[in-house]
């Protein structure tokens, strides 16, 4: 394993390589903005770190994940333009950070799919005036959250982090993540494209977009088959063959993401 001081010299003839070959792995989960950052990110550290490659991972909070006083999130372009509001808000997001003396190198494919960024350009895009920044240890895969005070059903960071083990190693909320956002992206490409081309009616296109484009309502459907305010039993029903046929995709996406993450720790 190279020192610091040497992390540099070794990384220039070899970063365009080393983050193709992330990119590569992770496409196309990273084409999908909605959520699971913290699954990208982790796979992306997992292959750094086989690799042989000394990193952290950065992660910045907007002020609704640590505030008592304020919803403010980040505002994110979709570039799918599938969300229904037209934007994606994000109450956090990571991504591996390379330090290298006075260089810091972001592989965040999420903005920059063709080299890593600098922490100025990754900060910028996230459109926000105020904000919180963490580097932490590769390990942790996500953060703990407590109730609001001020409103229960409003979480908050605490501070404190956690790596993949009990719940979410039983549960496979790596692979889900993965899962989630790689058959949300090929449901993309597949069902809203394909509607649009064909000038189905606006309210069909809408209704995918409810289901596709939020990964709240693609969660509640495909990971914990469940329904919520817009993914109701009648949406569901009236979609039923659509949603049977996604969702043996997703669980195909969970085992072969679960098949490469085995062989890669």
């Amino acid at each position: 394993m190279p020192d610091v001081s040497e992390i540099k010299t070794l990384l220039q003839p070899s970063i365009t390589r080393v983050f193709n070959e992330i990119k590569h792995y992770l496409y196309p989960s990273y084409r999908y903005l909605q959520g699971n950052c913290h699954c990208n990110a982790h796979l992306g550290s997992l292959l750094l770190k086989k690799y042989g490659i000394p990193h952290k991972k950065i992660w910045i909070f907007a002020p609704c994940r640590y505030s008592e006083n304020t919803n403010t999130a980040f505002i994110v372009h979709d570039p799918n333009q599938i969300a229904p509001r037209g934007y994606i808000r994000w109450g956090y997001h990571v991504a591996p950070i390379i330090e290298t003396g006075q260089q810091q190198l972001i592989f965040d494919f999420n903005f920059s799919a063709h080299a890593p960024m600098s922490l100025d350009t990754w900060l910028a895009r996230m459109n926000a005036r105020s904000f919180k920044c963490i580097i932490e240890n590769p390990e942790y895969f996500l953060f703990y959250s407590v109730p609001s005070e001020a409103n229960p059903k409003k979480s908050l960071f605490n501070g404190n982090f956690y790596p993949i083990e009990g719940v979410s190693l039983e549960n496979q909320w790596f692979e889900k993540g993965l899962a989630a956002n790689e058959t949300a992206y090929t449901m993309y490409e597949e069902v809203i494209k394909t509607a649009i081309e064909r000038k189905a009616p606006a309210e069909l296109i809408t209704e995918y977009k409810h289901l596709i484009g939020s990964i709240n309502n693609f969660e509640c459907v495909f990971r914990d088959n469940s329904t919520n305010k817009k993914m109701t039993l009648s949406f569901q029903e009236k979609h039923h063959d659509l949603i049977h046929y996604y969702r043996g995709v997703f669980e195909d996406n969970i085992s072969k993401w679960h098949k490469f993450i085995q062989e890669i720790v």
